[in-house]
């Protein structure tokens, strides 16, 4: 049987998403109740049960939201009394349920042997669900009844690939570009920018024209080895197949893209209508929004103890003392930053100690309107930049080298992303946030900034879906205590 249109458009839709994937796992026989440390929200924006795989329904069942909320609180609560602070993990693009359920078993051991109390909030960002509902469903941002879409549906595939045809030029143009920018050979511009912004610029007599990175501030944790392409980085270069899939990807993958950019709000917000409740908030949303009024309660205790002990010299002070100033570290990888980007709006007032972007999918002027104004609100707050080793995103190879090179955040910048201007770009690439970097954070919070590049060679992460082989939770892993102390975790 020949395969039909649509099975062959989630084939390529498969291929295209590939780079998305997000930090690999590894099955373990250690068996944890994975419910008291993830959140999984499905593609309406419902909590998902890890055992029974089911939604969990308000109400209906004899666990709801909320007490399966109550109860991940309740044993943090326990936990957080011996020393633990809470860490926010949020995966990136094409993670099924299993991968993300998976993990948790994995890695929620290992954080909890480090005094981590893991927060796992997963999402569908599964490859196949993600194009089928753009395909099939997905119009204006929402999801409609297949019988209202499906006269739309051959215009959308004739769309996908006129759209191809008509980009060939353009995806020549960035497949031919980031390939050349590999040379060794020569310097191009963008490089020389990198160079003179990272390490400044001194004129013939020895005065500083141009303070560097660190001069104006900033916490650069630089890998030296940083351009040592070999042989066998290089050879499969100009595979002529990259000359027609490039296109493919050009004119199918957008769609894919925004619909997994749909599904990221959906982590806290389902979709107008959804729910005949007429409640938009999800699980992830109930979470924090306890957080937030737990802080708020202590806060207010806090200051009647301090006002009662101004007024009496010697009163007991209330073990609420203890944990009056929480610590969160939330941590995102790829996609899951532009979610970290959306909790943090909707809860500056929580105490996220540690902000840790891992070659962040969401853009340089999200990091601006979020992340910075955040930092100065909050001066304890350290924000941790972590990228790969520019050269080693230009040359990832995808399918045998059969696809254009080049990780996801390259092809969101050149190809699936709408970028207008250079603060569009994502922030999860060296040579963009190097350049955007003065820009982006103001003079009083660039000590609270640390921005990470990988080596090429040594025990770092060499492509985007490597993050989740090391240990992300670790703070050693942050900076360059990592690769210069020897440390092979």
């Amino acid at each position: 049987m020949k395969p039909t249109v649509p099975k062959l458009l989630l084939i390529i839709a498969l291929l295209i998403v590939g780079g998305c994937s997000s930090l690999p796992y590894d099955k373990t026989s250690n068996e944890i109740d994975t419910r008291l440390y993830q959140l999984y929200i499905d593609e309406y924006g419902k909590l998902i049960d890890p055992y029974t795989k089911l939604p969990v329904e308000n109400g209906t069942k004899d666990i709801t939201e909320k007490s399966y909320v109550d109860r991940i609180l309740e044993n943090y609560r326990l936990m957080e009394a011996d020393g633990y602070e809470l860490t926010v993990f949020i995966h990136g693009g094409l993670n099924t349920f299993a991968s993300a359920t998976d993990r948790v078993k994995e890695k929620a051991e290992l954080m909890l042997k480090a005094k981590k109390y893991p927060l796992f909030i997963s999402w569908d960002s599964s490859g196949p669900t993600n194009y089928w509902d753009y395909l099939m469903f997905l119009r204006r941002g929402e999801l409609l009844s297949w019988y209202k879409t499906l006269l739309t549906v051959p215009t959308v595939i004739v769309e996908d690939f006129s759209r191809s045809i008509a980009r060939i030029p353009a995806s020549w143009f960035n497949m031919l570009d980031n390939n050349s920018a590999v040379a060794m050979w020569k310097e191009s511009d963008e490089e020389k920018d990198v160079r003179w912004t990272l390490y400044g610029r001194i004129d013939a007599e020895g005065n500083v024209v141009v303070p560097s990175l660190e001069g104006y501030g900033f916490n650069i944790h630089n890998h030296p080895d940083d351009n040592d392409l070999g042989i066998a980085d290089m050879w499969s270069v100009p595979n002529p197949i990259k000359l027609v899939t490039a296109p493919i990807i050009d004119g199918l993958g957008t769609g894919a893209w925004e619909s997994m950019l749909r599904r990221t709000d959906l982590v806290l917000l389902r979709d107008s209508g959804e729910e005949l409740t007429g409640k938009s908030e999800t699980a992830v949303t109930v979470l924090f929004d306890n957080l937030k009024r737990d802080k708020e309660v202590k806060e207010a205790k806090m200051k009647m103890e301090k006002q009662s002990i101004s007024n009496e010299e010697s009163i007991p002070i209330s073990s609420e003392h203890v944990h009056a100033e929480e610590k969160i570290t939330i941590i995102g990888h790829s996609m899951g930053t532009i979610v970290a980007n959306n909790i943090i709006a909707n809860y500056p007032n929580l105490n996220f100690e540690r902000i840790v972007y891992m070659a962040g999918a969401c853009r340089i002027k999200d990091i601006r309107g979020v992340v910075s104004p955040y930092l100065k609100n909050n001066p304890k707050a350290q924000f941790f930049n972590l990228t790969l080793n520019p050269y080693r995103e230009m040359t990832e190879r995808n399918y045998l080298d059969f696809l254009p090179r080049g990780s996801l955040l390259m092809w969101i910048d050149d190809t699936l992303g709408d970028v207008n201007s250079f603060q569009d770009r994502t922030a999860g690439t060296w040579f963009n946030i190097v350049r955007a970097a003065v820009e982006t954070f103001p003079a009083d919070i660039r000590s609270q900034v640390h921005l990470t590049q990988f080596g090429m060679d040594d025990y770092s992460p060499k492509v985007h879906g490597d993050f989740g082989t090391f240990p992300f939770w670790n703070e050693i892993f942050w900076t360059e205590e990592y690769w210069s102390n020897g440390r092979k975790f």
